[in-house]
């Protein structure tokens, strides 16, 4: 008997691409079929735009899913899983879109199959998704506590409009999980710098990047490490990433450059939310914490951890995660838009 439909309302709470992602992953991997309607209705351009419509194409590649309403501008999508196959993928969005999301779409999943290997064409530095930088360095080490196993490789920078970048993903089979425990406050005093500028633009540009951003670091006690890149890339561009790690912990934040923007006034944003986010004593930052919420269902891990926002993709995203496994059901402390502590125990003998 095949397993009954899931009806999901792509207009739920944050109302995004998220939705989509979160859906077919968990489709994917529970081989349970699902109807989304009203996909991103609440945006500029709602339905399916490229990145989205490459998501969709590139679970259906892995598990020989079949397919309705998949084409740009689709509000409704009916998508029935088949077998999960691990091989060597490629996908090109043929936008600026994030290479990241179309990994996060499919990389849970490829490890429940075995070893693979995934090229992904795109953007790899854009706006409101997860980085290259992001994924290498926070999400990658965090996840492989929970059992999931990913070297990222970046091949080429990827910017907006043009994208071109290339993220290369290798993927091991999951492993057993162990248990995750991420709490605040942070000792660490160390936090690294990465100021990078595409070889079209003056080289000074970075260099002020990273100066503002370490002057202001050193002003509240950090020992800034400072890297300086230039990008080889099809669109000019620029950006600051600050990250900061301390044993498991980890936490990054990027911000953008773009014309009629200064240097400084780049560096100073992303100085700013990276100390807002040190002030509040907690040690996951609010991007890791949604993104953590599928590996840790998939897992089976028991976990602890506090984050300095509760945003309103976490929400959402636990609310499509239980339309798949109603039992995953971790206790979380904290309301929208504030601090947060999330709890969840499956061994009776682990406590918190």
């Amino acid at each position: 008997m095949s397993p009954a439909l899931i009806r999901i309302d792509g207009s739920y709470g944050e109302g995004g691409g998220q939705i989509l992602r979160t859906a077919l992953t968990l489709s994917m991997i529970t081989r349970k079929p699902f109807e989304l309607v009203n996909i991103r209705a609440k945006r500029p351009k709602p339905g399916l735009r490229p990145q989205h419509l490459t998501c969709v194409k590139a679970a259906q590649k892995v598990c020989g899913a079949e397919v309705e309403g998949a084409f740009v501008g689709s509000l409704f999508l009916r998508f029935i899983p088949g077998s999960l196959k691990a091989g060597s993928y490629y996908f090109d969005i043929g936008t600026a879109g994030a290479v990241s999301l179309v990994f996060q779409t499919i990389g849970l999943a490829l490890a429940e199959a075995g070893s693979s290997k995934i090229l992904i064409r795109g953007g790899t530095h854009v706006p409101h998704a997860p980085s290259f930088h992001y994924l290498y360095e926070i999400y990658g080490p965090v996840v492989k506590i929970l059992g999931f196993d990913f070297s990222f490789e970046l091949r080429r920078y990827g910017f907006f409009p043009a994208g071109g970048g290339e993220m290369l993903v290798r993927i091991l089979p999951r492993r057993n999980p162990s248990y995750l425990e991420l709490l605040g406050p942070y000792e660490a005093k160390s936090v690294r710098v990465l100021s990078v500028v595409t070889e079209d633009l003056p080289s000074h540009i970075r260099t002020r990047q990273a100066k503002t951003a370490a002057e202001l670091l050193a002003r509240k006690g950090f020992q800034p490490l400072i890297v300086l890149e230039r990008a080889k890339a099809l669109s000019p561009a620029t950006f600051v990433f600050i990250s900061i790690s301390e044993g498991q912990k980890r936490a990054g934040f990027i911000s953008f450059g773009k014309k009629g923007k200064p240097a400084e006034k780049v560096a100073e944003e992303v100085a700013k939310e990276f100390l807002d986010f040190y002030a509040s004593g907690k040690a996951v930052d609010p991007y890791l914490a949604d993104q953590l919420l599928l590996p840790l269902a998939l897992s089976g891990a028991s976990c602890h951890f506090d984050v300095s926002r509760l945003s309103r993709h976490f929400f959402t995203n636990l609310w499509v995660i239980r339309q798949f496994l109603p039992d995953f059901t971790p206790e979380v402390k904290g309301k929208l838009d504030q601090t947060g502590e999330i709890k969840l125990v499956k061994n009776k003998e682990k406590t918190c």
